[in-house]
């Protein structure tokens, strides 16, 4: 099964990383193949939640139904859908680095789809990483009172690292 795998450091608390990136309402604005979401979206994600999202990628538009399936809060989140065209699964790890910082790790799981497909997801995920970390930065810094200018922030993405069993590099 291929997988993308990315991830981001930024000077954050882990717990307020974790209630951004766990929150699905925020989805849109952070990832290019999100057109909409619905179900339980308005918090942090929580064991059993069901998120609807709508998506296009390289120029397919789908809807899949996402399940929280495991939920450590605030270091592993992880959600599955069955689609047509296979299993999914989205996990996240959240890790505290030296100075209080936070380390966020994303990894996709996805069935064989094709090259065009899998190179979409790669791309897709690429770009989403990187809006994510300043969304993080900036979402994170509204609810710290005297946090942190986003400026004086340190944001770091790493390329996606080698695939399990084939498929997206």
């Amino acid at each position: 099964m291929p997988q993308v795998s990315h991830h981001f450091v930024v000077d954050r608390p882990i717990d307020a990383v974790f209630d951004v990136v766990s929150t699905a309402r925020f989805w849109t604005e952070w990832h290019p193949a999100t057109r909409s979401v619905e179900g339980d979206v308005d918090h942090p994600a929580r064991l059993g939640d069901r998120i609807i999202e709508h998506v296009t990628i390289a120029g397919i538009e789908g809807t899949g139904t996402w399940t929280v399936v495991e939920h450590v809060w605030p270091h592993h989140l992880a959600l599955e859908t069955d689609l047509a065209v296979g299993h999914l699964r989205i996990s996240y790890q959240l890790t505290t680095v030296d100075g209080g910082g936070t380390r966020f790790r994303r990894d996709l799981d996805f069935p064989e789809l094709g090259p065009h497909v899998g190179a979409a997801m790669q791309t897709q995920s690429a770009e989403g990483i990187t809006s994510l970390a300043r969304l993080v930065l900036n979402q994170a810094r509204e609810t710290q009172a005297g946090g942190p200018d986003v400026t004086m922030a340190t944001v770091t993405t790493a390329p996606p690292e080698p695939t399990r069993g084939g498929g997206v590099t």
